[in-house]
């Protein structure tokens, strides 16, 4: 393993410990059995309902940014992979996996696939900011959350105004980039200009007003199956939680996963759900540490079962889809 890879471990071990100690500090263990012993498991249910309604509005956008030369049930399955890929590999492999996967398909370029991840996750930070703007009314200490929801919402509408630029420009974004490539040194123009080609291709949907608004509109479902996931598991563990908790940890949660960390964000994720809760809702430290646990192996467990599923589908293997997203 080369030495970089080895640093990018480490480092990512040792904020995840990090993470896990602040997400168990002062933890009143006995009350962690209380609260395991009066959970109501049948909340798990619409938890599970939700979850899978989230990743199925997720296959419906990306399928409209893909366009019709994929199947929802391609979409669906290697938007599952995606998810395998992030929570099993180190460096958050998940996004390009998906690209490389979409691409063997052979009815999409790699790089158009890439150009559409982005635009999915420009889409999701914009969600995120936007379900916060309606959230941060009812909380009270929302602590970091507010002022980075104002750099991410400020970074998605930059990313999102370049996005459609290029979509509604692409001769003239591609006038640019020859020029910025021809002054850099040992670099192969044309091949670098096929590249971008793939890549302005997968931003054709935004050159189309009925297509955005598909786009929009599925991204609030798939946000809104988002909160109701955290709201049914919530339930579980508590008496008639507050609609605005599941939302607010959402958003933090959301915001939160920026961080790099090992794979599945083992301990990121606890300390943000924890705190997220304590803070602003004065939820029980003990209460909050069980929900975070709770959330964080449903959703892996649900997600890494599908990812198997959809490697068999699409007749792949993890190491398969490692080694080609190396050369990417």
């Amino acid at each position: 393993m080369p030495a970089m890879r080895k640093w990018r471990l480490w480092i990512g071990i040792a904020i995840s410990l990090a993470c896990l100690i602040l997400a168990l500090v002062g933890i009143e263990w006995g009350q962690v059995g209380v609260a395991l012993r009066r959970a109501d498991w049948r909340y798990f249910a619409p938890a599970a309902a939700s979850l899978l309604a989230y990743l199925v509005a997720r296959s419906i956008r990306w399928r409209i940014l893909l366009g019709p030369e994929v199947s929802l049930g391609e979409s669906f399955a290697v938007t599952n992979i995606g998810y395998l890929v992030s929570n099993v590999l180190l460096n958050r492999l998940g996004d390009p996996a998906r690209a490389v996967a979409i691409g063997l398909g052979g009815r999409v370029r790699v790089s158009t696939a890439l150009s559409t991840v982005v635009v999915e996750r420009v889409l999701d930070m914009l969600m995120v900011v936007l379900l916060l703007a309606v959230t941060l009314p009812f909380v009270g200490e929302a602590g970091w959350i507010r002022e980075a929801a104002m750099v991410a919402g400020v970074g998605a509408l930059a990313a999102l105004a370049v996005l459609i630029a290029l979509a509604l420009w692409p001769n003239q974004g591609r006038r640019l980039l020859r020029t910025l490539l021809s002054h850099l040194p040992r670099i192969d123009v044309e091949r670098w200009m096929e590249v971008l080609g793939g890549l302005l291709d997968g931003l054709s949907a935004l050159r189309s007003a009925r297509r955005v608004v598909g786009l929009l509109l599925w991204s609030v479902v798939a946000w809104a199956f988002v909160v109701g996931y955290y709201w049914a598991i919530l339930w579980a563990f508590r008496d008639q939680p507050a609609l605005v908790e599941a939302s607010f940890l959402t958003c933090a949660i959301g915001l939160g996963m920026a961080v790099p960390a090992s794979p599945g964000a083992m301990g990121v994720f606890h300390a943000i759900a924890r705190y997220a809760l304590v803070l602003p809702f004065g939820v029980d430290a003990a209460d909050a540490v069980v929900i975070a646990f709770a959330a964080h192996t449903y959703q892996y467990v649900m997600m890494v079962l599908l990812g198997l599923i959809g490697l068999a589908r699409q007749n792949l293997s993890l190491g398969r889809l490692r080694a080609d997203v190396k050369v990417i």
